[in-house]
């Protein structure tokens, strides 16, 4: 996994993966606006220090991600760590990453 990671790192640090990346980005934009603000939001309050991350509220691990219930509230958010997101979520989770 953690060749994994540095391969994605690599590549979008190429020009290709800049492009991909900048149209990833504009398609969260202009098809989810309200997702899009939200996290926006929360990344600039986080970034801030308005908001501190918390803790997974299943496992109690550190490495989380925020989970929004309501995208008109973007700084109420709940804290999971992946594997949790992705069952909050309802995804399916690759066996050997979690």
């Amino acid at each position: 996994m953690a060749r994994q990671e540095e391969y994605k790192r690599e590549y979008l640090q190429t020009d290709q993966g800049k492009q991909v990346k900048i149209n990833s980005f504009n398609r969260m934009k202009t098809l989810y606006p309200d997702k899009y603000k939200a996290r926006y939001t929360l990344r600039n309050a986080v970034r801030l220090g308005r908001i501190q991350k918390g803790v997974c509220e299943i496992c109690g691990s550190q490495d989380v991600e925020s989970h929004h219930d309501d995208y008109s509230k973007p700084l109420e958010v709940r804290w999971f760590c992946h594997k949790h997101h992705c069952e909050i979520e309802g995804r399916l989770i690759n066996k050997t990453g979690g």
